[in-house]
């Protein structure tokens, strides 16, 4: 059987804008589960996008700057960085797309966010000065590891995330600054953190559609919990094709 196509944009992400780049433990925990990632520049026109689109099993979102907040009717805020209206345009086509023809997604960290503006849905600019700091989501301020536990999820039982990962407490890294604010209409959230942060969400219904704050990527390969993520993702791909 055909390993399942995963589509992944790969942003500008260096300050110079001179190099695209991508975490390689995305790649890696696709291939582990053997997809075949397909890695495509968000400088290529939206129409060739498309096509590359429709010859994909399923569409990953990966981390990264945040997403303009002019997408979701707000000023930017002064800890609002890292904005690539281009990336911003071609992840929003997917996520659309990807909902539209029911077509697996897998969303993480900038992604879920992405994801939710796309949707019709708003975020959390800053979490410290517009939420607070009885929990901190930035791990580098904490001096963690990339696998390192920031803080636990709670994940509602009844939801396809709890199938895959088990209901209740699970530990989870943390490198965000932003979350999700109002969620947009059809999406559910199925798990958040102590201080009430959406730390996951999914549209029932779909084959796959799903999105977490955290980065399962980074902790694959000593948590069989977050490799089930990655390995429900690539066997949705590989039942798309049906």
């Amino acid at each position: 059987m055909e390993s399942p196509r995963v589509l992944i944009p790969v942003p500008i992400q260096d300050p110079e804008k001179r190099r695209f780049s991508l975490g390689k433990n995305y790649v890696n925990s696709l291939v582990a589960c053997g997809a075949i990632p397909i890695l495509v520049p968000t400088v290529v026109a939206l129409e060739t996008w498309r096509t590359v689109y429709e010859s994909a099993d399923g569409v990953l979102l990966s981390g990264g700057g945040d997403v303009d907040p002019a997408l979701f009717g707000e000023p930017q805020h002064e800890k609002t960085d890292g904005i690539d209206r281009q990336r911003d345009e071609v992840e929003m086509a997917l996520a659309r797309w990807a909902l539209q023809d029911d077509k697996p997604m897998f969303a993480i960290c900038r992604g879920i966010q992405t994801v939710n503006v796309a949707l019709g849905g708003s975020l959390i600019q800053d979490l410290p000065s517009q939420w607070g700091d009885a929990i901190s989501h930035n791990g580098n301020q904490l001096g963690l590891e990339r696998h390192e536990v920031a803080h636990t999820v709670c994940i509602e039982p009844g939801t396809c995330l709890a199938r895959i990962m088990g209901a209740g407490d699970v530990g989870v890294n943390s490198f965000h600054h932003q979350a999700l604010k109002r969620v947009a209409e059809g999406l559910i959230v199925t798990s958040r953190a102590p201080d009430g942060v959406v730390e996951s969400v999914e549209f029932p219904g779909k084959r796959h559609y799903i999105g977490v704050q955290w980065h399962p990527e980074e902790m694959t390969a000593d948590r069989e919990d977050m490799m089930r993520l990655f390995r429900s993702f690539v066997e949705a791909c590989a039942n798309s094709r049906g």
